[in-house]
């Protein structure tokens, strides 16, 4: 069942363009460290702290999901080497030093009146200029690998996704949270013994997003399945807050190290069951002309407000702690959910008139 797009470009998948949107909005929400994304270590005697504490688990789908929907729309495509080397990767790495540069001005160089090349240099160099930005350095390994994971997944079958998602529900869900109860955290499985060390955890989201764009039958993503999908997902991520929990508990009290422990350890059951979801709503629901449109022009923009965010939540900061924070002490989730509410649509219209410029254009 197709829907009607109500006009939106016939080459966009509006289920794309909405979790494009939602996932940078989520990765901006994830750098609010304790104002928003982990709030319950500063709240810990809240009543809101259960919530709290289940939030980054869902949170933290936001990479692997981008993950999934480059792998969704690249690993399906044919082209020589030569292309990926000059129309992508060379790209991405004028993406990185140009907005590298931005950030190092308005950070750096404005604040103590210097300008140094070789500290600009270094700082890009070791991926330390902005938050965001290691997800660039990862893309640009991901499209070295691109002509080999292209010929892999062209030979892989059903049953070998399976395996793979059944490798990591292992090995990355199950094993730790089996270690931690066993040894308190005492002892850990060698982490050699992890086949997944293979493909790395990135590279897993990239052929799991293949996978359910272009190989999963329709017929598997229903309601029935999408509910056991739900809850399972829930499952994971009522383990993973408990296992947190006991972990602070055990250690004496929850600390931002501690905390991020069992992030990843049920974490592509709640990405892959939001990227299910959002395929199968737009495949089965109509949407009017105005909204498509509209998504298409955030997805078109979300890019751009990743690569602005770190300077975007700066510049709103202080809207959170002289505005928001003092009129509405009492949920400060709240409070940081519309504070990177506003940092994205200050993001996105800073996208907007730089790709007035021809060159950023085509850039971003």
């Amino acid at each position: 069942m197709t829907p009607q797009t109500g006009g939106a470009p016939k080459k966009k998948k509006l289920h794309i363009e909405f979790l494009r949107i939602l996932c940078i909005w989520l990765v901006m929400f994830t750098h609010s460290s304790t104002s928003g994304f982990s709030l319950y270590l500063t709240q810990q005697d809240s009543p809101w702290f259960p919530l709290y504490l289940l939030v980054p688990f869902w949170v933290k789908t936001a990479v692997p999901i981008f993950f999934m929907i480059s792998g969704a729309l690249l690993l399906g495509r044919d082209e020589p080497v030569s292309v990926i080397f000059r129309k992508r990767i060379w790209r991405f790495a004028q993406v990185i030093l140009v907005f590298s540069l931005i950030n190092y001005i308005y950070f750096y160089a404005v604040p103590e009146r210097n300008f140094s090349v070789l500290r600009f240099l270094t700082l890009t160099y070791t991926s330390n200029m902005a938050t965001a930005y290691y997800f660039l350095y990862i893309y640009i390994s991901f499209l070295l690998m691109l002509p080999l994971w292209r010929a892999m997944v062209r030979n892989l079958t059903n049953a070998h996704y399976l395996y793979l998602i059944g490798l990591n529900l292992f090995f990355v869900g199950c094993v730790p949270v089996f270690s931690f109860l066993l040894y308190h955290g005492h002892a850990e499985m060698n982490g050699f013994l992890n086949p997944l060390l293979a493909i790395s955890e990135p590279s897993f989201y990239f052929i799991i997003g293949y996978w359910i764009e272009n190989v999963l039958p329709e017929s598997w993503i229903t309601k029935r399945n999408l509910f056991r999908f739900g809850a399972a997902a829930a499952a994971g991520t009522v383990i993973a807050a408990f296992m947190t929990w006991f972990y602070g508990y055990t250690a004496g009290g929850l600390t931002e190290q501690i905390s991020q422990r069992f992030y990843d350890s049920f974490l592509f059951l709640n990405t892959a069951f939001l990227y299910c979801l959002c395929r199968y709503w737009f495949r089965r629901h109509s949407v009017s002309a105005g909204t498509a449109r509209l998504l298409v022009l955030l997805g078109s923009l979300s890019f751009g407000v990743m690569l602005f965010e770190e300077i975007t939540r700066a510049l709103t900061h202080w809207f959170l702690t002289r505005v928001l924070l003092v009129h509405l002490p009492g949920i400060p989730f709240l409070d940081a959910v519309l504070w990177i509410s506003i940092a994205f649509t200050l993001g996105a219209l800073m996208t907007w008139a730089v790709k007035k410029i021809p060159y950023f254009r085509r850039l971003i």
